[in-house]
């Protein structure tokens, strides 16, 4: 990020900052979205740990401003120190906060993508079922751009294989790509996903301890569930399954490369 750049940056968080305390009034329900003119942020490169910082503090204040959740904790950036695998930031629950994982250089879509998750997470009981539903209906009838899809089913699928015990890790994303493409139905691509993860996830080894009996991959599902509401401020709802936090989990990815692909492009 060119010091011109950075200096701007550091401006625009101040004003982010003062600016999010002024009272948000919507008659719309609330939804994870972009504001406009952000595409300037998405654009930008951050190469080290203070740069991310800065930037993605400045696109969390964008986010936070069209969000109706109260934040006990700021997201926290962190370097990601061999966390990531194949990935290049990661969001994750710590305790009852929040922390972004950054690589080396990476750029704003990609901090939005994370910060997506960030308050996807935050929504109510009643508005992450709404997302649901509305995510599932549009794959329903292909309104989801392929390659979106793709890349929510890939992002998915690794997330899937870190639930499970290392020992069967190799086998979950054949296991559970063959079972999606496989199905015949004419359902969208998310629904196949769901349905092949149902069967999985009962049957493959998990990578938590139940105390008890082999965990299963929907056990860990469980404990997940457990933490997101905890980091949400919302008791856990008692219908919420860990077959919910799983789809939750999914269409969530939809969500977030839907919104980093439009902020990067200006839309």
């Amino acid at each position: 990020m060119r010091a011109l750049a950075f200096g701007t940056l550091a401006l625009l968080v101040a004003a982010t900052s003062a600016s999010a305390q002024v009272p948000y009034v919507t008659q719309a329900p609330p939804r994870v979205d972009v504001v406009p003119n952000d595409a300037w942020l998405c654009r930008q490169v951050a190469t080290n740990l203070e740069e991310a910082t800065l930037l993605g503090m400045a696109i969390l204040g964008r986010l936070e401003s069209a969000s109706p959740a109260e934040w006990s904790e700021p997201v926290r950036f962190t370097h990601a120190d061999n966390r990531l695998g194949e990935a290049i930031a990661a969001f994750a629950i710590d305790g009852h906060g929040g922390v972004i994982y950054v690589s080396d250089t990476l750029d704003g879509s990609t901090l939005l993508h994370e910060g997506t998750h960030a308050m996807m997470l935050r929504l109510t009981p009643d508005d992450a079922r709404l997302e649901m539903t509305r995510v599932l209906a549009a794959d329903s009838v292909g309104q989801i751009d392929p390659d979106i899809v793709d890349l929510a089913r890939r992002s998915f699928t690794l997330s899937f294989t870190a639930s499970a015990n290392p020992d069967v890790g190799a086998l979950v994303p054949m296991v559970l790509t063959t079972a999606a493409f496989s199905d015949n139905s004419h359902v969208g691509t998310l629904a196949r996903l769901i349905h092949a993860s149902d069967s999985a996830a009962v049957r493959l080894e998990g990578n938590v301890s139940k105390g008890w009996g082999r965990a299963t991959i929907a056990d860990a599902y469980d404990v997940a569930a457990n933490s997101h509401w905890r980091y949400a401020g919302f008791p856990r709802p008692k219908s919420w399954t860990w077959q919910d936090e799983r789809t939750f989990r999914l269409i969530g990815e939809a969500v977030a490369y839907e919104r980093a692909r439009r902020c990067a492009l200006g839309n």
